[in-house]
C-alpha cells in the first residue's frame, strides 16, 4: 500500500509505505485504468483504486479515492472477515483525500480525513501507518502555522518510530522537528535535529535522507548563519557560507552517486545562490574580485542545474534557474541579455502559476526596465510584484491560490484579447495531443487485455491440474490443524497458569512494599519534629528496597540513619525492616543514645539474628551514617560504617576540601566496616563530633547514586562528580536540591538500567 504525504519547501520529507505483491512495482495509470474495467473482485478494484490515487495528478484523487473509501467502508459494515484489509486501505485513501484537500486550502476538512486515517491504523494495531499519520498532521499543523501541535504530532509519530526501530522514519521525524526550530529561529536547537537525524540516516545507509539533511544543514549555514560563532561579522559570514558550501558540495556527491536527477539540480542551485551573495568565501583577493569571482562560479552552477531541469523538464527548477542567471546578467551590467531571461523565467512562471515565482521574475523585471528607462513596464511589473506578495500573505488568496495551482494564470486587463487567443490556441492544441496520447494508449490497452487473456487461460489449465493436489493436500493440512489446537489449547493453559503465580508473587511484593514504606519514618512525623530543613532523595531499583531511612526524636536530640542493606529488591528489603526495628529497640527502648553504641549493639543483635547458632558464616548487614542532631547546642555527633558523611559550608583554607566558589565540602571518614559480621573480633564504632554553624550543610547518602552506569561513554557517575554536584546545588532551597539530584542521576543513566537503590539525604542548619 502507498501513502501520498506532502512535501514542505526543502525542509520536510516524503515517507512512503510500499505495497507487496502484485502492485508494488509502479505501473502505467492508463494500464491500471485497464486492468480495474476489466476486474470484478472488490479487493482488487481496492487496491487499484488506492494505487491509482497515489499515482494521479493531485486533481484527480478524489476520482479514485473516494470509490475506494466506499468499498471498504460498505464491506466493513458487513463485518467482512479481511476487516483488516479494508481498514488498512481505507486509511490509505483517507490519508490521500486529506493531502488533496491541504493542497487546496481546506485544512479543516484534510484534518478530518487525516484522524479517521489515524483511527483506521490504530484499530489494525499498524504502527508504521499510525506513525505516518501523525506525521502528517504535524505537517498540517506545521503549516498553518500552529507549533505547539505541529510539536506533539512530531513527537508522537517520532515515539512509535523509535518503539519499531524505523531509522529513516525517526531520521525524517527529526528533520521535521529541526525544521520548525529553524523557522523559529531557535538555529541551534534546529542544527541539534538535523544533526540527529543525519547520523541516523548514515546508520540506516539512507542517502537520499542523508543528501537532504546535508542540503537543511548547508540552508541554515548560508541564510540563518552559525549561532556559536565568535568571530567578527565579516569573518562568521564568510565561514557560514564556506560550510554551507561544504554541506551542499556532500549532498550534491550523494545525488551524483545515486543518479539523483532532481536532487543534482537543487544542490546545483544552492551552491550557486552561495557564490552569488557576497561572492567566493574561499577567495583571498579584494573584496571586488572575490565578488566578481562569485558571480561567475555562481553562473557555471546555474547553468549546470537548468542543464538537468531541461532534460527532466522540470519548469518550476527552469523558471528559478532562469531567474537566478537573469539577476547575475543585471549585476554585471548585460542588462539586454538579463531581459532576455528575465522574460523566458517570467513566461514559465505564469504558465506554471505559483505566486511566489511570478512574485520573484516580476520584481526583478521591474528592476531591469527600470535600469533600462522603461518606468512604465517598470510600474506595471512592481503591481504585479505587490499583488503577488498580497496574494501569498492573505490567506483567503492563498488558499485559492493552492486549489488552482497547477492552472493559475494572471491575466493583464489591458492585454486581455490577445492573451486570450493565444490560451485558446495553447488548449486547442493541448487537446489535440490529448486525443493523439489517447489513441496510443487505446492500442495498448487492447494489446495488454489480449496478452492478460492468453496468462489467464494458461494459468486456468495449470489451475485445475493442481486443484486435485490441493484437495489431497486439504484432507493432510485438517489432520495437521487439528493436532497444532490441541497443542495450543494446552499452551493457553499452562500460559494461564503462569500468568497466575506471576501475578500471585507481584501481589505479595506490592504488599510488602505497603509494609516497607510503612516501616520507613514518614516525612510528616520528621517536619513536625525536625527543627531544621531537609530534602529525602529517595529512589529504589525496585518495588521493594534494600536502602531505607529512619528518624525519630529523642531525649531532645534528633536521629536520622541513611543505610544501605546487603542486596535490593526482596532480599535487601527483609535487612532494612530487620535494621529499623533494632534501630527502634536500642534507641527507644534500651535507651542508647550515642550513635557509635548504638551501631555497635546493631551489630550484635543483626549476627545473632542472622546467625542463632554460630555454625553459618552469613555476611548479611548494613552501611549506615546514623547522625544525632543537638539543635539547641549546635552540635551533631554520628557514627558511620562504610559510608562517610559530607559537610559544606563557607570556604575557609583546608587541604582536605573540595571547594567551590565560596562554599567547601569536607568529607568525615567512616569506619571500614559493616554494620554486620566483619572479623572475630571487630573494635567499636568510632563517635565522631561536629560544632555546627548556621547556613552548614549535612549531606549522607549511599553508594547507589555514585555507582550508577550512565552518560556518553556508559561509565559510573563516580563520587567526584557527585561532589561537584552536591557543591553547585548546594546554594538552592532543599526541595530544589532534591529535583535537580533527581534529574541529574536520571538524565545520567538515560536508557540504561537503574543498577542499584539510591538513597541521599539533605539538611540545612
Amino acid at each position: 500500500m502507498l501513502l501520498r504525504m506532502k512535501i514542505k519547501s526543502i525542509l520536510l520529507f516524503v515517507l512512503f509505505l510500499l505495497c507487496s505483491g502484485l502492485f508494488c512495482n509502479a505501473q502505467d495509470i492508463d494500464s491500471l485504468k485497464l486492468i480495474l474495467k476489466n476486474s470484478t473482485s472488490d479487493t482488487t478494484r481496492i487496491k487499484l483504486y488506492v494505487e491509482l490515487s497515489e499515482l494521479c495528478e493531485i486533481e484527480e484523487i478524489p476520482e479514485y479515492a473516494n470509490p475506494a473509501i466506499d468499498l471498504c467502508e460498505k464491506a466493513l459494515k458487513e463485518k467482512n472477515a479481511k476487516r483488516a484489509f479494508y481498514l488498512k486501505y481505507l486509511a490509505s485513501a483517507l490519508n490521500n483525500m486529506g493531502f488533496l484537500n491541504e493542497q487546496k486550502g481546506e485544512m479543516k476538512l484534510a484534518l478530518n480525513y487525516y484522524q479517521k486515517c489515524l483511527k483506521s491504523f490504530e484499530e489494525i494495531n499498524d504502527k508504521e501507518g499510525v506513525a505516518t499519520a501523525l506525521n502528517n498532521i504535524g505537517l498540517l499543523y506545521h503549516n498553518v502555522g500552529d507549533i505547539p501541535n505541529a510539536l506533539e504530532y512530531y513527537h508522537k509519530s517520532l515515539k512509535i518510530r523509535e518503539e519499531i526501530k524505523e531509522k529513516e522514519g525517526i531520521a525524517y521525524c527529526l528533520n521535521n522537528i529541526g525544521s520548525i526550530y529553524k523557522d523559529q529561529g531557535y538555529i541551534a536547537k534546529a542544527l541539534e535535529y538535523y544533526n540527529r537525524s543525519l547520523k541516523i540516516s548514515e546508520e540506516a545507509k539512507d542517502k537520499y535522507g542523508i543528501a537532504n539533511t546535508l542540503n537543511n544543514i548547508g540552508y541554515i549555514y548560508q541564510s540563518k548563519g552559525d549561532p556559536h560563532c565568535k568571530l567578527s561579522k565579516e569573518e562568521c559570514l564568510r565561514v557560514e557560507k564556506i560550510k554551507a558550501l561544504s554541506y551542499y558540495n556532500r549532498s550534491l556527491k550523494i545525488f551524483e552517486e545515486t543518479k539523483n536527477k532532481e536532487g543534482i539540480a537543487y544542490s546545483l542551485n544552492n551552491i550557486g545562490l552561495v557564490y552569488q551573495t557576497n561572492g567566493d568565501p574561499n577567495c583571498n583577493e579584494s573584496k571586488e574580485k572575490c565578488l566578481t569571482a562569485g558571480l561567475e562560479k555562481a553562473l557555471e552552477y546555474f547553468n549546470r542545474s537548468l542543464k538537468i531541469q531541461e532534460e527532466t523538464n522540470d519548469k518550476k527548477g527552469m523558471a528559478y534557474s532562469i531567474n537566478n542567471t537573469a539577476s547575475i546578467k543585471l549585476e554585471q551590467g548585460q542588462t539586454k541579455e538579463a531581459l532576455l531571461l528575465a522574460t523566458k523565467s517570467y513566461k514559465l512562471s505564469r504558465e506554471l502559476g505559483f505566486p511566489e515565482i511570478i512574485s520573484l521574475t516580476s520584481n526583478l523585471l521591474a528592476k531591469i526596465y527600470s535600469k533600462m528607462g522603461n518606468y512604465k513596464g517598470s510600474f506595471e511589473m512592481l503591481v504585479l510584484h505587490q499583488q503577488m506578495q498580497d496574494s501569498i500573505k492573505n490567506e483567503t488568496n492563498r488558499k485559492d491560490a493552492i486549489q488552482k495551482s497547477f492552472q493559475y494564470a494572471y491575466d493583464k486587463k489591458a492585454a486581455a484579447d490577445s492573451v486570450k487567443v493565444m490560451e485558446e490556441r495553447k488548449v486547442f492544441d493541448a487537446q489535440i495531443k490529448q486525443e493523439r496520447t489517447q489513441r496510443t494508449a487505446l492500442y495498448a490497452g487492447l494489446g495488454l487485455v489480449a496478452l492478460f487473456s492468453a496468462f489467464m487461460y494458461n494459468r486456468f489449465r495449470i489451475t485445475r491440474k493442481q486443484k486435485r493436489i490441493i484437495e489431497l493436500q486439504k484432507i493432510e493440512v485438517d489432520k495437521q490443524k487439528e493436532l497444532a489446537d490441541s497443542r495450543r489449547e494446552i499452551a493457553e493453559a499452562q500460559k494461564h497458569v503462569i500468568e497466575e503465580k506471576q501475578k500471585e508473587i507481584l501481589d505479595s511484593i506490592y504488599y510488602a512494599r505497603r509494609i516497607q514504606q510503612a516501616m520507613l519514618t514518614s516525612e510528616e512525623y520528621i517536619s513536625h519534629h525536625f527543627k531544621a530543613e531537609y530534602f529525602i532523595f529517595y529512589q529504589p531499583k525496585d518495588i521493594v528496597s534494600g536502602d531505607f531511612y529512619w528518624a525519630a526524636d529523642y531525649n531532645n536530640k534528633f536521629y536520622i540513619a541513611t543505610a544501605d542493606c546487603t542486596g535490593h529488591g526482596v532480599p535487601g528489603a527483609f535487612m532494612s525492616l530487620l535494621n529499623i526495628s533494632f534501630l527502634n529497640e536500642n534507641l527507644l527502648e534500651r535507651k542508647i543514645e550515642e550513635p557509635a553504641k548504638i551501631l555497635t549493639e546493631q551489630r550484635k543483635e543483626i549476627i545473632k539474628a542472622l546467625n542463632p547458632k554460630g555454625s553459618e558464616d552469613s555476611k548479611d548487614g548494613m552501611d549506615c551514617v546514623l547522625c544525632a542532631f543537638d539543635l539547641n547546642n549546635n552540635v551533631l555527633r554520628f557514627a558511620a560504617a562504610n559510608n562517610p558523611l559530607w559537610l559544606v559550608r563557607p570556604s575557609t583554607v583546608s587541604a582536605s576540601s573540595v571547594t567551590a566558589g565560596t562554599l567547601e565540602l569536607m568529607e568525615y571518614k567512616a569506619d571500614k566496616m559493616p554494620v554486620g559480621k566483619y572479623e572475630e573480633n571487630p573494635k567499636d564504632f568510632t563517635l565522631q563530633t561536629i560544632d555546627l554553624k548556621k547556613g552548614d550543610l549535612v549531606y549522607t547518602f549511599t553508594d547507589g547514586f555514585a555507582d550508577q552506569f550512565g552518560g556518553p561513554k556508559g561509565k559510573k557517575f563516580m563520587y567526584k562528580q557527585l561532589e561537584r554536584l552536591i557543591l553547585s546545588i548546594a546554594n538552592q532551597p532543599m526541595h530544589e536540591q532534591k529535583e535537580l539530584l533527581s534529574k541529574a542521576i536520571n538524565d545520567w543513566k538515560a536508557e540504561q538500567e537503574q543498577i542499584d537503590d539510591i538513597l541521599i539525604i539533605g539538611v540545612k542548619i
